[in-house]
């Protein structure tokens, strides 16, 4: 087991904050198991590392069902996707008509699609009777004749969990068809403390609380870069010989990886550069040119955390830096195209 497995939660009571949904999830567990039925169809949106593969692989170990992890991006057809379905259990179920003949045989597996909004809209497409009626389209061919036939055919009754950070993008029809819609928010500073002592605690290291306020207030509420904070730190005081991470050896660990105090990266101070060079509004495929990094990247991992530090503003027109911004560059307000934090 490496060490991103070792720190992951397991159970739904070590899944900390998200509070909302972890309830629904915990009463939707509840009652699929007591109906001896599938956990419901769910979509999970919201930006990368806040835990929704985490909280995907719980379900699958409450539920005590197999789980079956793919890309968006991997299903390019509907071969493919047939393919995923295909490793459906059949344990319990009539071969030919697909009724339940031995219920205490059958498992609902569940397969999680990370990135669902990578999947063409005709294989979403595909999907809508198999999440509604548990039967798949598919073309045929006749060994007697030679032609190919299409029709409907049984498939195993499953839950598909899927994960997106762009829930916008997916057709509403197919998002629709998802029983739980949870949108995961940024965890609170309080949450990320306790998910830093969790972590700790499971990979046995002595550390100081100072030491985990100070990673703490600069992983943006993400615990994907808190969990990466406290394994560089351990690096670092392994590196000098010490046995307690502290404050000191938190600091020399963002040295290195040259965070600021506000916690920006260099890329982060890049973008803040360039839009402080501007005299206009900017749009993000000129700031990732500009930059040279993926307009995803972008948004998705240093936009959040500027404007949450009021250190840049989207507006219609476009980004722009604000005054915080400026003195954050250590530069002054010159002209009044700049806005106020």
């Amino acid at each position: 087991m490496n060490t991103t497995d070792i720190i992951r939660p397991r159970t739904l009571n070590d899944f900390i904050g998200q509070q909302d949904i972890a309830m629904e999830v915990k009463i939707a567990l509840h009652s699929a198991k007591s109906r001896n039925d599938a956990f419901p169809h769910a979509i999970f949106s919201g930006a990368p590392g806040l835990g929704k593969t985490s909280l995907a692989e719980i379900i699958a170990a409450e539920m005590n069902v197999p789980f079956f992890p793919v890309l968006g991006a991997s299903i390019r057809d509907e071969e493919g996707l047939r393919n995923i379905l295909s490793q459906l259990p059949s344990n319990g179920y009539d071969m030919q008509t697909g009724q339940v003949i031995a219920p205490d045989k059958v498992r609902y597996a569940i397969i999680f699609i990370d990135e669902i909004h990578r999947m063409k809209k005709s294989l979403t497409e595909l999907l809508h009777t198999a999440l509604e009626d548990f039967r798949l389209s598919m073309k045929i061919k006749n060994p007697l004749t030679g032609r190919t036939q299409s029709g409907l055919y049984w498939m195993p009754k499953f839950t598909l969990i899927g994960a997106t950070n762009y829930l916008g993008v997916l057709p509403r029809p197919f998002v629709d068809r998802f029983m739980i819609q949870s949108c995961f928010e940024p965890y609170t500073e309080a949450e990320i403390i306790q998910i830093a002592h969790h972590s700790a605690k499971k990979l046995k290291l002595d550390i100081t609380p100072e030491a985990i306020a100070e990673m703490a207030s600069k992983s943006r509420g993400v615990p994907r870069i808190l969990n990466r904070f406290l394994l560089r730190a351990r690096d670092v005081a392994i590196y000098t010989g010490t046995t307690q991470i502290t404050q000191q050896t938190v600091q020399e660990m963002f040295q290195i990886q040259n965070i600021d105090e506000l916690g920006l990266t260099k890329l982060d101070r890049r973008v803040l550069e360039y839009l402080a060079a501007v005299i206009r509004p900017i749009g993000i495929g000129a700031i990732s040119q500009a930059v040279d990094e993926d307009p995803n990247t972008i948004e998705n991992l240093v936009e959040p955390w500027l404007v949450r530090l009021r250190l840049m503003v989207k507006t219609q027109q476009g980004r722009q830096i604000t005054e915080l911004g400026l003195q954050h560059l250590g530069r002054e307000l010159q002209e009044s195209r700049f806005l106020k934090a």
